[in-house]
């Protein structure tokens, strides 16, 4: 999602000369050295007057959280833009079939440009699922990155938004000097998508909800803003910066030091206490109404323990996540049961082929044999591949073929996407508990957390005198809808 507002509708940045500028910058700078030096009570005492000044500055497409700064996962390799001594560091998510990216592209540079030396950019792909070709895009910018060419690629597809085909991609290779042949090759490997799946994760991880999105030194901003904008919160940012160098920090640390007390990720208070959702997210406090509808399961009807599993075949996170749900299969045996419901995301071409080839080999009994080819085999998953994976199942190839093309295995896909929308699962692999929430390719310790809880949890249903059963379907008696709910 993109921020739609027009320009118009923003509030500009308070002109030189204007006496609310000049007394807004005091109190912020005022605020900032208060907050710094006398410590958290003349902090507090000004914030709601910094907060005042910042809404007034950026309205609301420009957000600070409560001066809470956020850690980023960086690899190491993402494309960069300005010194690695610089003292702001902004990481930026993006999309190149997003207008409102392209349009903070030159206002960015420009800003920038103004504080030479003192900022960097580094650059991270958020393919957005209703832009068809923003992940093909993201993999041909990795791939351009590859021979020191992304800037001058990510310059080409933000003009020319409206062609971002592969021929395209290999005309703006061929354009800018590139070995096409290498070029090609880079964009249409593996490395290619873990690399975009990897930013798309961090950028998850760090609150993001639309593009454009920018933490700078930690701080969340998003939307489209203006060069003087820019500057003014490249103005703001340098206050702690250069504290940190006065104090004796190399200028090549200050990042580093910045993100010690950062957050891990975005959801949470400065105290570290209760997490702070965003709209539509589940609550993992909360129990959610997710039936099973008869999709494929492992383990008995009258378990203890139900987990449904929102996947998605193409995704390596939900192939990693694969050996802890293995270990609880071991573990807990009859007392688990996984039910699997398809979240094909649509930045992967190849997911929702793969969900309806597990779903046409359930119809033959062998839903987690294809289960297991697929993810096993997650860089092949065109049509000759899947009819390849049911003949050595020894499946009826030719039942399997018209059952890939049935109309009520698209519609099931249909209906675990609608019910993933509904309780608020928008990325994979997500998880179920019991109808609890759990995210992400988590380690079998997170798992047992949940599992044992509500073991003991349906123990007492059971105690009290509810059948084995029926000890899910009382949980979800109580459980909520959806998120907010």
């Amino acid at each position: 999602m993109s921020d739609a507002r027009p320009e118009a509708s923003r509030k500009p940045a308070p002109e030189p000369g204007d006496k609310r500028s000049v007394g807004s910058i005091a109190l912020v700078v005022l605020g900032f050295a208060a907050t710094l030096g006398v410590g958290f009570y003349a902090g507090q005492w000004i914030k709601p007057w910094v907060q005042e000044t910042w809404a007034g500055w950026f309205g609301s497409s420009a957000e600070v959280t409560e001066g809470v700064r956020f850690r980023v996962d960086l690899r190491g390799d993402e494309p960069q833009m300005g010194p690695d001594d610089a003292l702001i560091t902004i990481v930026e998510w993006s999309d190149f079939q997003c207008p409102y990216c392209s349009r903070v592209s030159e206002p960015l540079k420009s800003a920038m440009g103004a504080y030479e030396g003192d900022v960097r950019l580094i650059f991270k792909h958020f393919p957005l699922a209703g832009h068809a070709q923003a992940s093909p895009a993201a993999r041909a910018g990795w791939a351009a990155h590859q021979q020191g060419k992304f800037w001058e690629m990510h310059d080409k597809m933000f003009a020319n938004q409206k062609q971002l085909g592969d021929a395209d991609f290999a005309a703006y290779a061929k354009d800018l000097g590139l070995d096409v042949a290498k070029f090609e090759a880079d964009r249409t490997s593996p490395a290619a998508s873990a690399a975009v799946d990897a930013d798309h994760s961090a950028g998850s991880k760090a609150g993001l909800s639309g593009t454009p999105y920018f933490l700078v030194n930690g701080h969340n901003y998003s939307g489209a803003l203006p060069a003087h904008q820019w500057k003014q919160v490249f103005a703001y940012e340098l206050q702690a910066a250069k504290a940190l160098v006065d104090a004796g920090t190399p200028r090549a640390q200050v990042f580093a030091e910045l993100m010690k007390d950062a957050k891990a990720s975005r959801g949470g208070n400065a105290a570290g206490g209760t997490k702070q959702r965003r709209p539509g997210e589940p609550d993992p406090a909360k129990t959610y109404k997710v039936p099973v509808d008869k999709r494929p399961q492992h383990g008995p009807d009258d378990a203890l323990v139900t987990i449904v599993a929102f996947s998605d075949f193409e995704c390596p996170f939900c192939s990693r996540v694969n050996a802890s749900i293995d270990e609880v299969k071991a573990t807990y045996g009859d007392d688990v049961r996984v039910v699997f419901r398809q979240r094909p995301l649509s930045f992967h071409a190849d997911a929702r082929p793969a969900a309806k080839a597990a779903l046409a080999a359930h119809r033959q009994g062998k839903f987690w044999e294809m289960h297991d080819r697929l993810f096993a085999n997650q860089k092949a998953l065109g049509k000759s591949a899947l009819m390849a994976y049911a003949q050595e199942l020894g499946l009826d190839t030719g039942m399997f073929e018209i059952d890939m093309e049935a109309a009520d295995i698209e519609q099931m896909i249909k209906d675990d996407e609608a019910l993933a929308g509904k309780v608020g699962v928008n990325g994979t692999p997500a998880f179920f508990v019991n109808g609890r929430f759990l995210s992400g390719a988590q380690p079998f310790s997170e798992f047992a957390r949940l599992v044992d809880e509500g073991k003991a949890a349906a123990q007492k249903l059971i105690d009290a005198g509810t059948p084995r059963a029926q000890v899910y379907d009382k949980l979800m008696e109580s459980a909520e809808e959806k998120p907010g709910a």
